[in-house]
């Protein structure tokens, strides 16, 4: 085995050597010493080549690459025959006389024997060289089948070792993949709106991917183009170019919006390379986006594209068959959410078009001065059951009522319409009634039509006092069915809970009885009317609420009516109510001369 024949004869490639693996050399220093021969080997083979892991005695030039070509590699003949190939003089063998080993490597005596991985196949030989002929005895063939025997426990131990490491790995990724897919099912869970799902995939994508550039492109209306909900992630001037893309755009977020395919790239560099439109805002921006990898996914439900998500990573990155399915399945959460969000969107239009459509505008009356503030929960359609209305009826008495239909949905802002038209009606059908005969025939008319609704309600008639005669003031009597107690405001005195104890709620006997009360009020008076969103709080009494309500209405006494309920809703309200808030204040003007 000279090294002039193996320089000149073999063209082995010019690959780095894969390095003595310490263990297996041991296993070639032991069977050269033992058996005195100049050259020993553990050697595997693969596909294309032989790979010499141990060696003994190797030239400079081959012990520098430790591969040999096929054509060269006398252990594939011990590969093949799965069992131990011995010669004394390769050179007088008729089937090795031609082997590329014995004319191009001075290989004469050979004695190989097999070495077997932990699935029992034969996947190399431990093997004994001599360059001059020789006659291996029994005891040389044991040693080396001892040895070889060795050898492949070695191989096994490792081959088990490998494959619970790669058990590990599996089971460690599945974990990984696990817990990222409950990471997402947590995160959308409670997403109901357009935002807060690209909130929650971009926590997702950051915390779960790695991935800090995130962005929505819903699909327009029209179907024509798409429209990233949020470009904060893809800081920087210039960005703003980017936001809208049509259809026919060559730009990575239209061609999979079209395709529906996926796309990924190493870096922004390639992605630019391959869709150069994405890139001319580059020049132009502040900050260069990092040159890291890129994930363009469509977000399809139920067979309907609604957008594209778009993934960025600070580094290049390669997107394995497993990284792609986890990001596949992150699309497809955030696609449910979206479709959720969408169409809880349009719900809250239609909800919010039937509030509006049933919140009439208030009447005007020469004695009396009407102002109404309407805030919707946060929960929810964002509509409920609360409603306020005003009337002036025949006679010119001004009737106003405020209540409260249990739920804050759409169900409940239907049945609301229901009552709101009924006790209307009855008012303005009694005009000169009380106020309790009103809220009687409402709680019949629940019970005999099978409306079945539970509410509370507060019905009052306002009278204005006679011109120029101020022994008949304006009054107003009123009749509550289990509703917050109104507030009575007066210029000078403060906020005061008019409190004289409520009646049942509607809804729950028809035949109850039903009370009134009356008082006198002073020009600039405001008769506050609301619904229980405004001071109700879990942490709260309800005692030291009214108190509150009392000072900030006191405090806000000499407000216009409508800047006085919206600043005091807003003092009381921190602008997401969890139940919704409706207010009427109803202001008490100067009586005009006789």
């Amino acid at each position: 085995m000279t090294s002039p024949r193996v320089e000149t004869d073999l063209s082995l490639p010019a690959v780095p050597c894969p390095g003595a693996d310490p263990e297996l050399e041991r296993f070639g220093r032991l069977a050269a010493a033992h058996l005195g021969v100049p050259v020993a080997l553990v050697s595997v083979l693969t596909e294309t080549e032989q790979l010499i892991l141990g060696a003994v005695g190797l030239p400079p030039e081959l012990d520098a690459t430790r591969r040999l070509p096929l054509s060269h590699a006398l252990c594939l003949d011990v590969v093949r025959r799965k069992d131990a190939v011995v010669v004394g003089d390769a050179r007088t063998d008729p089937s090795l006389a031609g082997h590329g080993a014995v004319t191009d490597l001075d290989v004469v005596a050979y004695a190989g024997f097999p070495l077997r991985d932990d699935s029992d196949e034969v996947v190399g030989a431990l093997c004994a060289i001599d360059t001059v002929p020789r006659v291996w005895t029994p005891a040389d063939l044991a040693y080396l089948a001892d040895l070889a025997a060795a050898c492949s426990s070695e191989l096994r131990l490792r081959g088990e070792r490998e494959r619970a490491r790669r058990s590990q790995r599996q089971a460690t990724e599945a974990h990984r993949h696990s817990r990222l897919l409950l990471m997402m099912a947590e995160a959308f869970t409670a997403a109901t709106t357009v935002r807060e799902v690209t909130r929650a995939v971009s926590r997702v994508a950051a915390i779960g991917l790695g991935a800090p550039m995130s962005g929505i492109a819903l699909l327009d209306a029209d179907g024509e183009g798409l429209t990233y909900t949020s470009m904060d992630a893809f800081d920087g001037h210039g960005v703003e170019a980017l936001r809208h893309a049509r259809i026919t755009d060559d730009r990575p977020v239209s061609y999979v919006a079209r395709t529906r395919n996926p796309v990924y790239f190493r870096d922004h560099t390639s992605m630019v390379a391959r869709f150069p439109d994405v890139g001319r805002p580059d020049a132009d921006r502040d900050r260069p986006l990092p040159d890291g990898g890129r994930a363009v996914l469509p977000l399809v439900s139920r067979g309907r594209l609604l957008g594209v998500l778009t993934l960025g990573w600070p580094v290049p990155r390669q997107f394995r068959q497993e990284n792609r399915e986890i990001k596949s399945a992150l699309a497809g959460y955030t696609a449910q959410a979206l479709e959720r969000a969408l169409l809880l969107d349009q719900r809250r239009d239609v909800a919010r078009t039937l509030q509006d459509a049933m919140l009439t505008a208030l009447p005007e009356h020469a004695s009396f001065r009407l102002a109404a503030y309407y805030l919707p929960s946060a929960q929810a359609d964002q509509v409920g059951g609360d409603w306020y209305d005003g009337v002036v009826l025949p006679g010119g008495d001004l009737a106003v009522m405020v209540g409260d239909v249990t739920g804050h949905d759409m169900d409940a802002a239907a049945r609301m319409g229901q009552l709101r038209s009924m006790l209307r009606a009855f008012a303005w059908d009694r005009p000169g009634a009380a106020p309790s005969s009103w809220l009687a025939r409402l709680d019949r008319a629940d019970d005999g039509l099978a409306i079945g609704t539970v509410a509370s309600a507060v019905a009052a008639r306002f009278s204005p006092g006679r011109p120029g005669d101020p022994s008949t003031p304006a009054r107003v009597r009123w009749s509550d069915a289990g509703h917050p107690p109104p507030v009575l405001v007066r210029p000078g005195e403060g906020g005061r809970v008019l409190d004289p104890g409520s009646d049942l709620l509607l809804g729950v006997d028809p035949d109850a009885h039903r009370r009134d009360h009356t008082l006198d009020l002073l020009p600039g008076d405001t008769f506050l009317l609301y619904t229980d969103g405004l001071v109700e709080r879990r942490d709260v009494s309800l005692d030291h609420a009214l108190d509150r309500l009392a000072r900030e209405a006191g405090r806000l006494a000499a407000k216009e009516p409508e800047r006085f309920v919206r600043e005091l809703t807003a003092a009381l309200v921190d602008g997401r109510p969890a139940d919704d808030v409706a207010v009427l204040a109803v202001r008490v003007l100067r009586p005009l001369p006789a």
